[in-house]
């Protein structure tokens, strides 16, 4: 057993969008933009996969992600989350959100999603922020878990996270361990 001492794994960034308008999109990838550029963006459908935002942000929400050009260990994450919750109150009206903004990390063999909520699949990552392995790559494309959200099982979301599987092996250093597979 090799007792060195644990590199977290590489992940490539990428925020999951949730608004109403295109002024609540432009100011969320102003932000992003400036942590890093936008390399990669899926695109923008309607966010019909469920009724939990309705009663905060309303009806008719659009969904879209975009990545950045930025590889990062995946514990790096949880500074990303705060960030993305700050901005999420800066657009804030009468006490609820206006947008949601969801950072995670794609690498060769998964998908990772970081949360303020914890639940029974989640492990804590430290300064109030869990983690969660939404999908796994298997064969050829990321297989969902019981608990995968409707949104990050759709097609537009599996070409989204290919092309950003595909640029975070191209662009990782080569001598970084990955993770595991069984």
């Amino acid at each position: 057993m090799d007792n060195s001492p644990f590199i977290p794994a590489l992940t490539k960034v990428f925020f999951g969008l949730i608004y109403k308008d295109r002024e609540g999109l432009e100011y969320l990838t102003r932000k992003i933009n400036q942590i890093e550029k936008i390399d990669i963006q899926s695109n923008e459908i309607p966010f019909d996969f469920t009724d939990y935002y309705k009663d905060e942000m309303g009806e008719f929400l659009k969904r879209k992600w975009v990545s950045i050009d930025k590889i990062i260990p995946e514990n790096e994450l949880v500074d990303l989350k705060h960030k993305a919750i700050s901005w999420e109150k800066e657009l804030t009206f009468e006490g609820k959100r206006t947008v949601n903004c969801d950072p995670g990390g794609i690498c060769d063999n998964r998908v990772v999603l970081v949360t303020t909520k914890n639940f029974s699949h989640r492990i804590y990552l430290g300064n109030g922020i869990f983690g969660e392995v939404t999908l796994i790559y298997i064969g050829d494309k990321f297989q969902p878990q019981k608990w995968t959200y409707p949104d990050y099982q759709s097609d537009i979301f599996q070409e989204f996270a290919k092309s950003c599987k595909k640029k975070f092996l191209e662009e990782k250093p080569q001598d970084y361990p990955t993770a595991h597979r069984n």
